[in-house]
């Protein structure tokens, strides 16, 4: 797995979603020595993309929008824990051993979802909790 971690170099974003200056060089900064942060950007682009958004790879993307404007509930909750486990499995970004996804109502407009994610011969579990507002199509990602 080191080495399909190694292969998602990209360039390092902020918390704000901004690209990031290396304070060394005064350069973009990459991704290139935090294996883990560049899943994690992986994770968080394949889940705020729907089919299409990328010219590069036009199948990437979950697709959450289309559980927009139903209600909470837990079937609903079963139906985005696929929907994000077949999205992050799909290419072997990761392994289905791999991530384990819980969805859950948090209001009648909402659903959150806590993706754990270790690959093998990681030590660390990435954990990234998303929350769902199905009333505005708004996606929240928390890492």
């Amino acid at each position: 797995m080191a080495s399909r971690l190694r292969s998602l170099v990209d360039l390092r974003w902020s918390d704000a979603g901004d690209f990031v200056i290396d304070s060394e060089d005064g350069d973009l900064k990459d991704t290139s020595k935090e294996n883990m942060q560049a899943a994690i950007q992986h994770i968080e682009a394949r889940l705020q993309s729907t089919v299409g958004d990328w010219a590069n790879s036009p199948s990437t993307g979950a697709g959450l929008k289309r559980f927009a404007g139903q209600h909470s509930s837990a079937e609903l909750g079963a139906q985005m824990e696929t929907t994000i486990l077949n999205e992050l499995t799909r290419g072997q970004l990761f392994r289905p051993s791999e991530v384990e996804v819980h969805a859950f109502p948090i209001s009648e407009k909402a659903i959150a979802c806590m993706i754990f994610v270790r690959p093998a011969g990681q030590r660390e579990t990435m954990q990234i909790a998303i929350s769902y507002n199905l009333q505005d199509n708004k996606i929240s990602v928390r890492n």
